[in-house]
């Protein structure tokens, strides 16, 4: 059996700020949340990222 990545992707939106806080970095998920960039993300092309509802962001916290 091989892994899916895009499988388990759509299996765990909406987990990724509890996940986050759990695995990575709790003071940045919370920062996240404090200034409205908590939404969940479907979608990532170039600096920007669609939210599950279609409405595109401009990526100005990536590196």
């Amino acid at each position: 059996m091989s892994f899916d990545i895009v499988k388990t992707f759509r299996q765990r939106l909406g987990e990724n700020y509890t996940l986050h806080t759990k695995y990575v970095n709790p003071a940045w998920a919370t920062v996240t949340q404090l200034i409205g960039y908590d939404k969940v993300y479907a979608k990532a092309e170039g600096c920007y990222l669609w939210d599950q509802d279609g409405k595109r962001y401009l990526d100005c916290v990536s590196g």
